[in-house]
């Protein structure tokens, strides 16, 4: 059995489309911290994420977060993917961190009080209260960013998964969201797997790299 405390691979193989982007991999390493997942454009590391929630089906192997296969380990994640719909675009911020409360996360739930109190508080922890009803289209990108972190944290979650947070970011907003991941992991003992290309700003917040190459996995 997996050790609770590890990110491990057996003998796994995934491919998108014709790509092959893991084959037959055998890798453990420890969670804790932040686990940068770094490779080239197109070389699957999204493909990959998505793997790890169990949105994307290994061609064979076993992957497990945490001691848990994706489709048992993804109800303690949390999860930012790049991008934000155009419909994302034009609802307010609070809004949108309600709407992945109760597993309602493609749609906005009705509102109750309970919900707002806990998206105010979810806000407020990735400091984004002073603009929580503007439209998250008339956001900078990085208040985008710490409200998508939000709604990432949601359902108090272990582990998150981060598609590229620093991208398209200024040199300050891109520190400012590497502080914030920092207060998490140390604060909240949230593990944090992501990817980036942002390296810079990551310089000594990063616990471990693993790189996406050639099909392999390598620390």
């Amino acid at each position: 059995m997996a050790h609770p405390d590890n990110f491990s691979l057996d003998q796994v193989t995934l491919c998108a489309g014709t790509k092959t982007i893991l084959d037959n991999v055998t890798l453990t390493v420890p969670m804790a911290g932040v686990t940068l997942l770094a490779g080239r454009n197109g070389s699957g590391k999204s493909t990959f994420l998505k793997a790890c929630l169990g949105l994307v089906r290994l061609q064979s192997g076993v992957l497990c977060l945490k001691g848990q296969p994706p489709e048992i380990a993804c109800r303690q994640i949390g999860y930012m993917p790049q991008g934000l719909s155009d419909t994302a675009l034009m609802i307010p911020a609070i809004s949108h961190v309600m709407a992945a409360m109760k597993g309602a996360r493609w749609g906005i739930p009705l509102p109750s009080r309970a919900r707002r109190e806990n998206a105010e508080r979810l806000l407020a922890l990735t400091g984004a209260s002073s603009f929580a009803r503007r439209p998250l289209g008339l956001l900078s990108g990085g208040e985008r960013q710490r409200v998508c972190l939000a709604q990432a944290l949601t359902d108090s979650p272990q582990t998150l998964l981060l598609d590229e947070p620093l991208a398209a970011l200024d040199h300050e907003a891109q520190h400012q969201i590497v502080s914030l991941l920092d207060t998490l992991t140390r604060d909240l003992g949230i593990s944090i797997l992501m990817t980036s290309h942002e390296t810079e700003a990551l310089d000594g917040k990063v616990s471990r790299i693993l790189k996406l190459k050639n099909g392999g996995l390598h620390v």
